[in-house]
């Protein structure tokens, strides 16, 4: 449950539920053809203008969140776009993602509009040989 003035951002959903498909598991199962990876991500949104991240191997998970303090469940996938990288056997990707969340109450049950923040994300990985 979120304590008072915090929303759950989509990592702290995910982890909440559970799985339909399979299980849960770290990062190195998950991708365990990744050696290493970075990720850079440019937040654009309304309330804290435009800032940016980066994020190596050890502090990835199947999420990564949305800074806007009144969004609910935001963020966006980076599991996803690195499963279509690995697929695809792709070392470089750019790609562009709105926010999943929604500017909300507290407890998120009372939806006032969706979040406008958007993400920018620059991924590089490297292989196992």
């Amino acid at each position: 449950m979120a304590s008072r003035g915090h929303r759950q951002k989509a990592s702290d959903v995910y982890r909440q539920t559970e799985a339909v498909f399979g299980q849960k598991v770290p990062f190195a199962d998950a991708f365990p053809e990744i050696e290493d990876v970075e990720v850079q991500v440019e937040e654009t949104g309304v309330v804290r203008g435009m800032r940016t991240r980066v994020y190596s191997k050890r502090h990835l998970g199947e999420y990564i969140d949305c800074s806007n303090p009144v969004c609910y469940n935001g963020g966006f996938s980076i599991g996803d776009i690195l499963r279509e990288m690995v697929l695809k056997n792709a070392r470089q990707s750019v790609a562009l993602e709105r926010c999943q969340g929604y500017e909300g109450s507290l407890k998120g049950q009372r939806r006032y509009r969706c979040c406008h923040n958007h993400f920018r994300i620059k991924v590089a990985v490297k292989y196992r040989e």
